[in-house]
């Protein structure tokens, strides 16, 4: 039996009053487990790898031999002092910890869209509607709209709950792994299902059926989509990064009177106290790391079309986030890839600024001199050397990726840039070619598009359920784009190294 030890946790309540909590801790146990293990912290950012740094304690005595990575972490002083990363430290005595969490940024949800295909005039009361899904790493967003009209009659956005297990797809996969796969999957359901309830009280407010709604489509990442259909994530989370199904799934989600739902993940015989049951569409991906949501993102801007003659100007597609996802169509040939840019865009950890306004700020700092172009600040700033790095780090790895994808395709002239996510919704074009995240060709003819992936899960439900787009049609035109993987590049690392500086 393992050896315990008494800790003092001084935490502050859900009203902001500092209250001390006396826990039992197991030698052989980090702290953060034992945190989690009595509710004192809600997750583990970066799933307990020590890569995020916001879990931040001080110990008043008996600090624990600081790891390698703590010592990068914080300064000699700090050491010196007590500070110590939660996910990574041992406590071996009968110690008072201070929690000092740096919580992540505020998230705003992002369900507009500026690049909108053409919609059906329709002037009737009474229309059949659609449920949209955007099932993001960070969040959930969802939009129940007419099929005919394409009218939003109501909008539901959430924080993915997964987030408790770690702040991105890897930790998750590991919790998947380590046996938390059920957990993972019925707490987005959940979420899901409340967001489906509270259109169902919408459509009956208006005087209408519930029945109105006819069907869901969702668009996430690979992993997500595979957490959420309870699919295994071993290959995803070690190379050659296979997923177990990337094609169109579907299930129902069956509805009873008084609106309890039973979600069913396989085709079955109604139950006779079933109301009603509505399809549910889960959009197909391209690989391991481009997923549903680019799929989506890629159909809502025509990208996925039949054209009856070659594409004679090249359009690109990026979707900057957590990963930076790209595509390249020219001719008729497309070709997709997906770069690692971390928590950059999402803005600096100890921060209150988003990531686009740590890229226009970066931008002015330049400017001013303020900044130079090895990333070193010689004056005050709102940002800290590190959130500098990161950003470094993240911009070189997707400007890397768009030069290979941009001469993989043969550096045609490019008719069109479209910016999708959140992070590209507010990002400012001048400020992102200023710090070298864009080329400065691009200045001209890119546009930020929006959630496109909430966009175009509604586009694909909607085609796919009136008949206008057929599942082997859809898979058939994903057959025939090719996916790279940069890291397989022999000039990745070369670009990425040239790119981590900003322009003089």
């Amino acid at each position: 039996m393992s050896e315990t030890i008494t800790l003092t946790i001084i935490h502050e309540d859900n009203n902001g009053v500092s209250q001390e909590t006396e826990v039992t801790h197991d030698l052989e146990m980090t702290l953060m487990s034992t945190l989690l293990k009595n509710g004192l912290v809600s997750g583990s950012f970066c799933g307990g790898r020590g890569t995020c740094q916001r879990c931040r304690v001080q110990f008043m005595q008996f600090a624990p031999v600081p790891t390698a990575l703590e010592r990068s972490a914080f300064l000699p002083d700090e050491l010196r002092k007590g500070w110590r990363l939660a996910c990574m430290t041992k406590p071996k005595n009968n110690s008072v910890i201070r929690l000092d969490f740096i919580e992540s940024n505020k998230v705003d949800i992002i369900t507009n869209v500026t690049h909108v295909s053409e919609k059906i005039n329709y002037t009737g009361q009474q229309e059949s509607y659609l449920i949209a899904v955007d099932l993001g790493t960070t969040t959930i967003a969802m939009q129940c709209a007419g099929m005919e009209s394409g009218q939003v009659i109501d909008t539901f956005c959430a924080l993915n709950p997964q987030r408790s297990y770690g702040a991105d797809v890897l930790s998750r996969i590991q919790a998947a792994n380590a046996g938390h796969a059920k957990e993972l999957q019925d707490c987005v359901w959940n979420v899901i299902l409340e967001g489906v309830k509270t259109f169902f009280r919408k459509i009956r407010e208006t005087g209408q059926e519930a029945d109105s709604i006819c069907g869901i489509c969702i668009a996430g990442n690979t992993t997500m989509e595979h957490l959420l259909m309870g699919l295994p994530t071993e290959s995803l989370g070690r190379s050659p990064f296979m997923p177990v199904e990337i094609g169109l799934q579907k299930c129902n989600l069956f509805v009873e009177e008084d609106l309890r739902m039973k979600l069913l993940l396989a085709e079955t015989t109604m139950p006779k106290e079933v109301q009603f049951n509505l399809p549910v569409y889960i959009t197909p991906g391209i690989s391991a790391f481009v997923g549903g949501d680019i799929v989506a993102g890629l159909y809502h801007c025509g990208l996925l079309e039949r054209k009856s003659g070659l594409l004679s100007e090249a359009v690109l597609f990026i979707d900057l986030g957590t990963n930076g996802e790209m595509a390249i169509l020219y001719e008729d040939r497309m070709i997709v890839t997906a770069t690692a840019a971390g928590p950059a865009f999402e803005g600096g950890a100890g921060s209150e600024l988003i990531g686009s306004d740590m890229v226009a700020l970066t931008a002015s700092l330049l400017e001013k001199g303020i900044l130079d172009e090895t990333g070193f600040l010689k004056g005050a700033a709102p940002l800290t050397q590190s959130d500098i790095r990161a950003l470094q780090l993240a911009k070189a790895a997707v400007r890397a990726g768009v030069e290979i994808l941009y001469e993989k395709i043969g550096r045609p002239k490019l008719k069109q840039v479209f910016l999708a996510g959140g992070f590209g919704y507010y990002l400012n074009v001048d400020a992102a070619v200023r710090i070298g995240l864009l080329p400065k060709a691009f200045q001209s003819c890119t546009t930020a598009v929006g959630n496109t992936s909430l966009a175009g899960a509604f586009e694909i439900g909607k085609d796919l359920l009136n008949g206008r787009l057929q599942e082997a049609d859809l898979a058939e035109r994903l057959h025939r784009i090719e996916s790279m993987n940069l890291a397989k590049q022999d000039n990745f690392e070369n670009l990425y190294l040239k790119y981590l500086n900003f322009p003089s």
